[in-house]
C-alpha cells in the first residue's frame, strides 16, 4: 500500500510539474536565420535561383504581368502550388479551378509576393515561416511548424471592385 501511495504521489508531482512547464517564446529573429540558412542552402542545391527581399522572402519573377499593382481591398483569382521547401506537393488548383482570396486575411510572404507581379504575372515564392505561419501548425493542408512555404503563383485576375 505505501508503495502504491509514493507511485502515486510522485506522478502527482511529475504531473504537476509537466503542467507548470512555461512555453518557450517564439523568437523570430533566431528563426529568420535558421530559415535562412535551409533557403540558401536548398538554392544552391537545387540551382534554384532568386532574389532576397528586404522581409527576408526570396522570390524569382518568372512573367511579371500588366496592369495596376494588386492593393489590399482588392479579390484576386489565382492558381497556386504548395510545397513545403522540397517536399511533395500539399495543395495546388489547378488552371480550370480560380483561387479567390483578399489580401488583408494572408500571410506576410503572400502579400509580399503578390505585390512584386500583375495581373497575369506569375512568381516563385520561398517563404520563412516568420513570413508564414511561424510556430503554428496548420491542419489543411498539413503544414508542421516553422515550416519553409515553395509558393509558385499566378495572378489570374483582379477584381478592383469588390462588392
Amino acid at each position: 500500500m505505501l508503495k502504491t501511495t509514493g507511485l502515486l504521489g510522485f506522478f502527482m508531482i511529475a504531473v504537476a510539474f509537466v503542467a507548470c512547464e512555461k512555453e518557450v517564446p517564439y523568437d523570430g529573429v533566431k528563426q529568420l536565420e535558421i530559415d535562412d540558412a535551409i533557403i540558401v542552402k536548398y538554392m544552391a542545391d537545387s540551382s534554384v535561383t532568386a532574389t532576397k527581399h528586404s522581409s527576408g522572402l526570396y522570390y524569382n519573377i518568372i512573367k511579371s504581368g500588366a496592369g495596376n499593382q494588386v492593393v489590399q481591398t482588392d479579390t484576386v483569382y489565382s492558381n497556386y502550388t504548395l510545397k513545403i521547401l522540397k517536399d511533395s506537393v500539399l495543395l495546388s488548383r489547378s488552371v480550370d479551378s480560380t483561387f479567390k482570396f483578399m489580401l488583408p486575411g494572408y500571410i506576410e510572404g503572400w502579400k509580399t509576393g503578390v505585390s512584386l507581379i500583375r495581373p497575369g504575372g506569375l512568381i516563385r515564392l520561398l517563404i520563412p515561416s516568420t513570413l508564414a505561419y511561424q510556430q503554428r501548425a496548420i491542419t489543411s493542408p498539413r503544414i508542421p511548424p516553422n515550416s519553409i512555404l515553395d509558393i509558385t503563383l499566378e495572378i489570374v485576375s483582379v477584381n478592383k471592385n469588390p462588392k
